[in-house]
């Protein structure tokens, strides 16, 4: 048994956009995949913080209009987000665990989403006292110019890799002893957060006036493909094939691939590595590609395509989705109402993912009509 078909492990736009197309393929009579989300931080990443653009100023959304859409679907598919960090991915007998701070999760398939750098809850705060490298040096000479100016004597501190150095000797060059300047080197592990002017870390609270978070340095080596033991560029970024698979039942996508850095990019990459987690985890299930038509085309010669869900055995065991709720006598699901009676309530709660089909059946009787209906309306996957 295993905790979840796809554990995705990110939540900004390239993890939940994964999650939500693992969870929820449209084609018709596909069964569904049971996917969690693993976040150290609230859903959101970058895109998150401000304002960000798709493609130009024409396709651009407002600070936190991508992730709440996103986290509608999240949230109406049911999906669950946990709220934890994840510390190390390995792959054993066909199925991976992912170590948390919390526990451990077992899944058939990985899609890491974990971005440049692990986020905290710097969007609270990003603005108002804390800045990043964002715009490139030439916005950035500028903001220091004035900065430096403006608010002589007093501290600064920088927040980054290994590779910070070069923007912090960037800044003395301008700052000639104006401010004074701290550092806090990010190792991926220490850091636990903001407070108003203060860095929360492992050792201690770093108190400044003001926090710029060296997103330069990140791009030049990150840290946080290291939960993985996988192919690594130079800057330790994950090497992903075309569709994101890194190796057979690990995906990457968004940031965490390398360059281009851009919200397009993290949905595009999400959405694949999404799709292909699913094909992957129908294939390991029932032992043959999944009809995902619209997205892959599927012909068979000389004969109609059809669409059927896989054949029900004994030794599949059924997991809900979804929590329905119960409203004058009926028993209702996203896409579909079941009568509220005793057969009904017994067999929802023996599709707890435990239960094979065979065990019902030996306790309830035909109940394969109904686990059909929850299928068709993808409230309810088949686990091997």
């Amino acid at each position: 048994m295993y905790d979840s078909d796809i554990i995705v492990i990110g939540a900004g736009p390239a993890g939940l956009s994964a999650a939500i197309r693992a969870r929820r393929v449209r084609t018709y009579n596909l069964l569904s995949s049971s996917v969690m989300i693993i976040s150290n931080s609230s859903p959101g990443g970058l895109a998150d913080w401000t304002k960000v653009r798709m493609t130009g100023d024409g396709w651009s959304y407002e600070k936190g209009e991508v992730i709440r859409r996103l986290m509608a679907d999240v949230e109406d598919y049911s999906i669950p987000v946990k709220r934890e960090r994840a510390l190390k991915v390995v792959k054993n007998d066909g199925k991976f665990t992912v170590i948390t701070d919390r526990g451990e999760y077992t899944s058939l398939a990985v899609v890491v989403a974990t971005g440049m750098r692990m986020t905290w809850n710097e969007g609270e705060h990003f603005g108002e006292g804390l800045f990043g490298t964002l715009k490139g040096y030439r916005f950035m000479e500028d903001y220091f110019k004035s900065l430096c100016e403006k608010e002589r004597g007093k501290t600064i501190v920088f927040v980054g890799t290994g590779e910070m150095d070069k923007t912090v000797d960037f800044f003395e060059e301008i700052n000639q002893g104006r401010m004074k300047v701290k550092k806090v080197l990010d190792t991926g592990k220490n850091i636990r957060g903001y407070k108003d002017g203060v860095v929360v870390t492992d050792e201690g609270e770093v108190t400044a006036d003001h926090t710029l978070i060296d997103f330069e340095s990140y791009m030049l080596s990150t840290y946080t493909g290291d939960i993985i033991d996988c192919d690594k560029d130079e800057h330790n970024f994950i090497k992903a094939e075309k569709r994101g698979k890194v190796f057979d039942g690990l995906f990457a996508a968004g940031d965490i691939t390398g360059t281009p850095f851009s919200l397009a990019k993290a949905v595009g990459g999400g959405t694949t590595a999404g799709l292909e987690s699913y094909r992957y985890v129908y294939r390991e299930k029932f032992g043959k590609k999944a009809p995902v038509f619209a997205f892959y085309p599927i012909h068979h010669q000389g004969s109609a395509t059809y669409f059927d869900i896989p054949k029900l055995k004994d030794d599949y065991r059924p997991k809900l989705l979804v929590k329905p709720i119960t409203k004058e006598g009926k028993i209702i699901f996203r896409e579909c109402e079941l009568d509220e009676n005793e057969f009904n309530n017994k067999l929802l709660g023996l599709c707890d993912g435990n239960h094979t089909l065979k065990q019902i059946r030996s306790e309830l009787g035909d109940i394969d009509p109904t686990i059909e209906r929850l299928i068709h309306a993808k409230d309810l996957t088949l686990e091997v």
